[in-house]
């Protein structure tokens, strides 16, 4: 019985360490409303080509302009130990998934289709790499946040790639 316990309370302490999440780390923030994209006049109901190609790269250039911003505050691959580090990555995760999934949903003209694909494609795996450094942020697991902080250019840069080609 008194080992059961010294391992609970072993457990416990190691689990208050590092590698847990906290309670005042926060909660997804709710996305704003997405921005329509004009219609076409000769198809109402049709995304406009030229719009539709704006809106994804001028997105696809709020996302690199996302990270630039964190990067001015945290240069390195180090996990942070300031107190708004982790509120801060949380804003810049957040931002980055609301816009990439913006982007995810809009529907192409069908013209574009092919196009919207590829983009597609490139914002589904920056969604996830995004989403996977939120959680080690939020459960400070240094090893996830620095394959974050590895792989995450390469996944904005696969974005306005794919977004910057001819369609």
């Amino acid at each position: 019985m008194k080992r059961a316990v010294l391992a609970a309370s072993i457990a416990g302490l190691l689990a208050a360490g590092c590698g847990t999440p906290d309670a005042n780390f926060p909660e997804p923030a709710a996305c704003p409303s997405p921005a329509a994209v004009p219609t076409s006049r000769a198809t109402p109901g049709t995304a406009s080509v030229p719009a539709m190609l704006a809106r994804i790269r001028n997105g696809a250039a709020e996302l690199a302009a996302l990270r630039e911003r964190l990067r001015e505050s945290y240069p390195s691959d180090t996990f942070s130990r300031r107190d708004a580090f982790r509120p801060d990555f949380a804003r810049y995760a957040d931002a980055t998934l609301c816009l990439a999934r913006e982007l995810r949903g809009l529907t192409p003209p069908p013209r574009l289709e092919a196009w919207k694909a590829r983009v597609d494609a490139a914002l589904d795996a920056l969604i996830a790499h995004t989403e996977g450094g939120r959680e080690a942020v939020r459960t400070r697991n240094v090893s996830e946040y620095r394959d974050w902080y590895r792989g995450v250019d390469a996944r904005i840069d696969a974005v306005e790639e794919a977004a910057a080609a001819t369609p």
